[in-house]
């Protein structure tokens, strides 16, 4: 017998995706009963029926999964985590009837926690930002992606980023410099400085993957986002895109002119252009928590292409929308998106991690990150059925056991 870091056995339904999703079939799902994984230096080594995985390998510590369901560890595509202040005025007004344009109009929004986030030390933002991702983790999200933005200065945005870094020997963190909005009092023009300033020294310093645009009314236009995106690819960045949220403005038709990842809101998105956007390999980031946030019943028009587009889910988390549970995101996509817990379990595993262009995480395979879910659930129906609360029993992070319920 071969002797392993961990074994899992005794699993009721283990629930994991070969390949990014657009339509669940048989081809692409794998549903095993009665299973077993072996795990060894943070990885998967093996997975099969718990009696071949119990026949072939040995451990010291062992999981008795007691015939609940595991999937993989869930990843969230699209936050804004890392802010200082609280903006929870802004919801008596949102709810009294003041639109998210005009209070950023006004000079709140994101000009506020601008503000409060220039203002905080290095040492503040990291102790703040580590009790978010420990929240986050013990919710079941093995992967994270965090943006910077509210900076907007090059030393705000690269203090940003120097603080997400300094966290990823604990948690799997993807950095992505965010072009948020442009500065009130800003001397010049913005752009000129965040393209030939903020983009080039990001990028010498190796501080993130991704450039992400808020390309809305109020934030970016469309030729500024194009300006910025040619400068991001220059310099070797990935692209992401906040398109379509407050107003349509012709954002999403970049996908038409740059290889973009994920782009990401679009409430106001129009059907003919998230049809063009479900033949290509970008990736729609649906953030549900956001939508319901704004208060105007507006959320994308995506039924015409379920079961075409590549989906994929994230909390949005931020100072404006401060729900950090990816469980939450998918009770979300299930009771206010409807689509199925299996749809809504792929778009917030492999579908995410693919958004971000992540290797060896997202399923359950050889080889791969050992970073999965024990539920309290008894199989993958359940995932929605039961909801609003933490039904992670167990999470294993790079092959590591967290419980969930005493972290």
């Amino acid at each position: 017998m071969n002797k392993v870091d961990l074994l899992i056995v005794n699993i009721g339904q283990l629930v994991y995706f070969k390949e990014p999703i657009r339509k669940v079939n048989n081809d692409n799902t794998v549903i095993l009963e009665n299973a077993g994984i072996a795990i060894n230096d943070g990885k998967i080594l093996d997975i099969g029926k718990s009696e071949y995985i119990k026949e072939k390998f040995m451990s010291e510590n062992i999981i008795d999964a007691e015939n609940l369901l595991v999937t993989p560890g869930l990843v969230d595509m699209h936050t804004h985590a890392l802010f200082a202040g609280s903006r929870e005025d802004e919801l008596y007004k949102k709810l009294i009837g003041i639109s998210y344009s005009q209070i950023l109009k006004e000079g709140g929004g994101i000009y506020k926690t601008v503000k409060y986030t220039k203002g905080a030390s290095f040492d503040y933002l990291k102790n703040r930002l580590e009790k978010t991702l420990k929240i986050a983790l013990i919710n079941g999200t093995t992967s994270i992606e965090v943006k910077s933005g509210y900076g907007l200065d090059l030393e705000n945005e690269i203090k940003m980023l120097n603080v997400i870094n300094s966290l990823k020997d604990q948690y799997d963190l993807i950095p992505t410099l965010l072009a948020h909005v442009i500065p009130k009092e800003f001397n010049g023009d913005y752009v000129d400085y965040f393209v030939n300033k903020i983009i080039p020294e990001t990028s010498k310093l190796k501080l993130a993957k991704y450039v992400d645009v808020f390309c809305d009314e109020n934030a970016f236009s469309l030729e500024q986002t194009r300006k910025i995106f040619k400068q991001a690819l220059k310099y070797g960045f990935r692209l992401r895109l906040h398109a379509d949220q407050i107003k349509y403005i012709g954002c999403s038709k970049l996908i038409n002119e740059f290889p973009i990842d994920s782009i990401d809101h679009l409430e106001n998105c129009p059907e003919e252009n998230l049809e063009e956007i479900a033949k290509t390999n970008t990736v729609i980031g649906l953030l549900p928590a956001s939508s319901i946030s704004m208060l105007d019943n507006k959320k994308p028009k995506i039924d015409l292409v379920k079961g075409k587009a590549l989906f994929a889910l994230g909390t949005d988390y931020s100072a404006n929308s401060a729900m950090i549970s990816m469980q939450t995101a998918i009770d979300l996509a299930i009771y206010y998106l409807n689509f199925t817990p299996i749809e809504a379990l792929a778009f917030s595993t492999i579908n995410s991690a693919y958004s971000l262009r992540l290797e060896n995480r997202g399923t359950i395979k050889i080889g791969y990150n050992a970073d999965l879910i024990l539920w309290d659930l008894e199989n993958i129906n359940q995932l929605g059925y039961y909801w609003g609360y933490n039904r992670a029993k167990k999470i294993i992070y790079n092959g590591k056991v967290i419980n969930a319920q005493s972290i």
